[in-house]
Order: C-alpha cells, then structure tokens, then sequence
C-alpha cells in the first residue's frame, strides 16, 4: 500500500532519473509494502533490517538486487516521507566469475541469424559502438553525423550526452537501412497508435535471444553482452582505456578497467569490428 504516489513521480522527474531507475525504485517501495501488507509510511527500522535479512537469506538476491531495493527504499524514505532510517544492511559478496565474453565470430552468428536488416542493423550497431540498449532505440536519425563519423548518444546513464566514433563500414550500413526503411525522427521507431515511438527494450532482447539460439551460441547474449564484446575486442585491437571510457560513456575509469581483468590476452592488433564477420 504506498501513499504519495504522485509526489514520489515528481521527485523522479525533478532529478531528472531515468525511466528506468523510477522503475526500479517503484518496484522497491511496493514490494516492501506488499511484503508487510501495511502502508509503507508506517514500516519501522527493525521492520526494514528483518525485510533485508529476507532478500538475503530466503530469496537470495544478488549483491546488486539488494544494493538497488536499499537505494529505493532509501529514496522514499528520505525524498518523500522525510524520515532517515539506519540500519545495517549486510550484502552478499559480489560473485568472482569472469563472464563469458562473446567472440567476433558469435557476433557474425548472430548478425546472420537476424530476421530482417532492420534487426541487422541494430544488432551491428549497438555492438559496433558499444551501446546501452536504452541508447540504441533512443537513437534519431538526426544523432548520425557521417561527416564526423560520430553518432550522438542524448541523454545516456547519467542523464549525460556524448559522441561516439562511429565505424566507416557501420555508417555505410546506416546509409542501406536509411534507403530501405526510410525512417523519420526515431532510427529504429516503431508506428502505434498513429505516432511513432521508440522500439521497446524488450524487443530487442526477444530478437537478440532468438538469434542466439538460432545461431546455436550457449553463451549468455544480451544487448549488454555485446556491449561487453565491444569492450574486450576494442581492447585488443589497441584503443587506450581512457578512449574507451568515453566511447562506453562510464563516469569512473574503474568501470572501465574491468575489461583489463577479464581479459589478459589482450594485444594490439588494430581494425574495423565489423571487418570480416560472418
């Protein structure tokens, strides 16, 4: 049961957080009133810590789950009802396993195995740029400047723009999609209810999914999973690490710095991404 639904919205909108984040944020505030079927603005401090023993011990939810139901909770107790609860919150260890990164060959399995050029292009594009799934169906035609051979990110994590280089064989790419599909204002928009929206991030994940399996690739693939290749394979190919933290568009070089450990191999071998897949 929550009170304040509206002003919680507002305070969201005001700093400006992403969709996602008041998503997220929602989600941890109503699970915790479902969980006491009581209205949230009477949960006490022992209530909060025994909730929190729960998502450790019984539901097991990572390291991460926890850490943003703590942060939402914590932004309605603070933003809305004006209270400062403290207790101690104890979190699983983060998990030590080294992902499995996916191979340029995968990406041409799966850029083969692609329904149609509109996914193609997608699939090659948040790879060949390393996007966040939320960037790529914001994308505007209007973002694509070929003459710099970059393509503005508006509004990525962070509620923060920047460019990004942009491959000459993604841009000719773009070109051949542009002349298909001719799309307006959204790159990749999709025609409902007599407007044209950006594509659901859902959507992209059910292609990405189905073409993984199609392609008959074990390893985990998600759009993220590619943003991940982009990294490690960027890496090897020689672009310096500060090059890369703009280029993923992450606040600390440390983010960054993961790739260095999960992969010790890396060389200097230079070249398109995009050069001889598939």
């Amino acid at each position: 049961m929550l009170v304040h639904t509206q002003l919680f919205h507002d305070e969201i909108t005001l700093r400006h957080y992403s969709e996602r984040t008041r998503k997220s944020y929602l989600y941890a505030i109503t699970k915790l009133a479902e969980h006491y079927n009581q209205s949230i603005d009477t949960i006490t401090e022992p209530q909060l810590s025994d909730y929190f023993r729960y998502l450790n011990l019984e539901r097991q939810l990572s390291r991460a789950s926890i850490q943003l139901q703590l942060n939402g909770i914590h932004f309605y107790f603070e933003h809305i009802l004006k209270r400062q609860f403290r207790i101690d919150v104890c979190l699983p260890r983060p998990s030590q396993k080294l992902p499995q990164v996916l191979s340029k060959q995968d990406i041409g399995q799966l850029l083969q195995h692609c329904p149609n050029q509109k996914y193609y292009t997608m699939i090659a594009l948040c790879y060949g740029c390393g996007l966040r799934v939320s960037e790529l169906v914001h994308l505007k035609v209007s973002d694509i400047d070929g003459q710099r051979q970059c393509l503005k990110v508006c509004q990525g994590k962070g509620a923060k723009d920047r460019f990004v280089v942009i491959s000459p064989s993604l841009l000719n790419l773009l070109r051949h999609y542009w002349l298909k599909y001719r799309p307006d204002m959204w790159l990749f928009g999709v025609y409902s209810y007599g407007d044209t929206h950006p594509l659901n991030v859902s959507t992209v994940r059910k292609v990405l999914k189905k073409a993984a399996l199609d392609a008959g690739i074990t390893k985990p693939c998600s759009p993220h999973s590619l943003r991940h290749a982009y990294a490690t394979h960027q890496l090897a190919a020689g672009m310096l690490l500060n090059q890369l933290q703009h280029q993923l568009g992450h606040k600390s070089i440390k983010t960054t710095e993961r790739y260095l450990h999960w992969s010790p191999e890396l060389g200097h071998k230079g070249g398109d991404l995009l050069a001889n897949l598939g």
